[in-house]
């Protein structure tokens, strides 16, 4: 075997640069293997150095520590109301091995110099529901300056976006103009921005100080990352995976992995001909925020290898805006404030706006099969403009280009504002008429708006009764086109609690591991809480780099 292969050894290959990817190659490299880390673009980082940069931790210690009560039974408890015990794409073997390893992964990062905070309130999605959490499971990293990567920071992945805030401050940030913590974090936020311009810093929160922590831990290690090297296929000698094959510019690589190999590199969100295979339809791959080189090769890699795929069908979903000469906008904060609704061509409400975002956008696709709602139409009264920012634009700053383009509809009457967008007149103007009783009342008949506690997360707590409901009737009326973007699909292999990749039957394919959104998603077709996808993957990258340890 050893002729067929470079000269180069490592113990255990590692493809993309993820959450995971990078949790699994400084787990082995400090278990004394040598991983070697592939990513096929010229940046390190994957999608989640563009994310919120959030992991849901489940009964994580930070938890423990600030008296945050939490159990192995009430998380367990609150994953299995989303999947089947019978199902593999999440087993109850794979469950409880995420909950059980979830303090094992932090305490190790801990250990190798990563810094963690808690976000405090920052509930599950579902909180209602069995086992639901209210005071939040969800941790992130500490802000970071990518300086401190060096010449390695030309080649990180760095958000167009990042800014020196964590994606916890966002809900207040979003309340600059309503509340006094929001005046006040609007503060800070132009305190370190300043700051920043003084010292030659470049300080980032979210997915950038997670993922440039990650790869400051990599380097100090001395793991090996190759970019610009893409798999394009896996070696395989009697049914086992023995190395890779890997393209670096012209060259041609066979790299044998006796230890194994882990597929951590994401989904298909940039691969159109992927989705319009699998999911839903009207697909894009443009409306998407995965990294560009999210283009689904080593899912189907693995699949000729044997693996068994499932929820192909399932993105991220994220409704989003695209204004003009910008990139996709995920929508979340915005479309939950009050004083806004979010419509279809008929102008009826199909959603709760408030809900976890992944909903909303199979709503939509699931609407548009009957009635046009891609795009919906986030419809506002004039005061959400006034009280609350959208992307980038602060409050009562609304960019020229925005509305000259004709892409913000504009109009003194929800009439003309309907027109204007092609929607129904009269159906909006029922739906308003209705929603308007609703925040009058506090209570949302239709979608129960508000009624648990991630609902109200992003509202606005100036408004009574219900903080997620404001009128829609004051104008000028303003409307905005939203699509079922995402922020990466999560279809792929199965798993079981090993990170080995599954047959359909069940049985393992050895020395073959993946993770991240490579894997068809832990919870099902269900984004539980913020964070879900970056923590899952962490910590089946933990697992797979401790299984080829041992």
């Amino acid at each position: 075997m050893s002729e067929a292969f470079s000269e180069t050894q490592f113990d255990f290959v590692i493809v993309g640069s993820g959450a995971g990817a990078l949790v699994a190659g400084v787990t082995a490299k400090a278990a004394g293997l040598r991983p070697l880390v592939v990513e096929k673009t010229e940046l390190v980082g994957g999608s989640t150095a563009l994310s919120g940069g959030i992991l849901w931790m489940p009964n994580n210690p930070l938890m423990r520590q600030e008296g945050v009560a939490d159990s192995r039974e009430a998380s367990l408890t609150y994953l299995a109301n989303f999947t089947r015990d019978d199902d593999l794409v999440s087993t109850p073997a794979r469950r409880e091995a995420f909950v059980d390893t979830v303090p094992k992964m932090i305490e190790a990062m801990q250990a190798l110099g990563m810094e963690y905070r808690r976000c405090p309130g920052y509930c599950d999605y579902y909180d209602h529901l069995p086992g639901g959490n209210a005071e939040g499971r969800s941790i992130q990293a500490e802000l970071f300056d990518l300086t401190e990567l060096g010449p390695w920071k030309a080649r990180f992945r760095r958000s167009p976006n990042a800014m020196p805030v964590r994606t916890s401050e966002a809900q207040q940030l979003m309340l600059m103009a309503r509340t006094a913590k929001g005046a006040a974090m609007a503060a800070k936020l132009a305190s370190r921005l300043a700051a920043q311009k003084l010292n030659g810093k470049d300080v980032v929160g979210s997915g950038g100080a997670l993922q440039g922590r990650m790869l400051q831990i990599a380097l100090r290690l001395g793991v090996d990352i190759w970019t610009e090297t893409a798999l394009q296929d896996l070696i395989m000698k009697d049914g086992a995976v023995v190395g890779v094959e890997l393209r670096r510019g012209a060259e041609t690589l066979r790299v044998a992995a006796p230890r194994g190999v882990l597929i951590a590199a994401g989904g298909f969100a940039r691969n159109l001909a992927m989705r319009e295979k699998y999911q839903p339809h009207p697909a894009s791959d443009v409306w998407t925020k995965a990294n560009p080189g999210d283009t689904g090769e080593a899912i189907q890699i693995m699949e000729r290898a044997g693996a068994g795929l499932g929820l192909m069908e399932e993105a991220w979903w994220i409704l989003t805006s695209i204004a003009p000469g910008e990139d996709p906008h995920h929508a979340v904060l915005e479309m939950c404030k009050p004083f806004s609704i979010v419509v279809d061509a008929a102008g009826q409400r199909f959603a709760n706006e408030s809900a976890s975002y992944m909903e909303i956008g199979q709503k939509a696709y699931e609407r548009n099969k009957t009635v046009s709602a891609v795009p919906a139409w986030c419809v506002m009264d004039a005061r959400a403009r006034k009280y609350y920012p959208w992307r980038n634009a602060p409050p009562a700053m609304t960019p020229a280009a925005w509305t000259s383009s004709g892409w913000m509809k504009s109009a003194n009457s929800l009439g003309d504002l309907a027109k204007a967008c092609g929607i129904d007149p009269q159906g909006l103007q029922a739906t308003v008429s209705r929603f308007n009783e609703f925040c009058r009342t506090g209570k949302d008949l239709d979608f129960q708006r508000g009624d648990n506690a991630y609902n109200r997360y992003y509202a606005d707590p100036t408004v009574k009764p219900n903080p997620t409901l404001g009128p829609i009737e004051q104008g000028p009326f303003l409307a905005i086109p939203l699509y079922p973007g995402d922020a990466g699909t999560c279809g792929g292999a199965f798993i079981n609690e090993r990170a080995q990749v599954l047959r359909n039957d069940g049985s393992a394919i050895p020395g073959l591991y993946a993770a991240g959104n490579s894997t068809a998603s832990l919870s099902g077709p269900y984004y539980v809480g913020a964070g879900l996808s970056i923590g899952a993957s962490s910590v089946f990258g933990y697992i797979a780099a401790t299984q080829i340890a041992r």
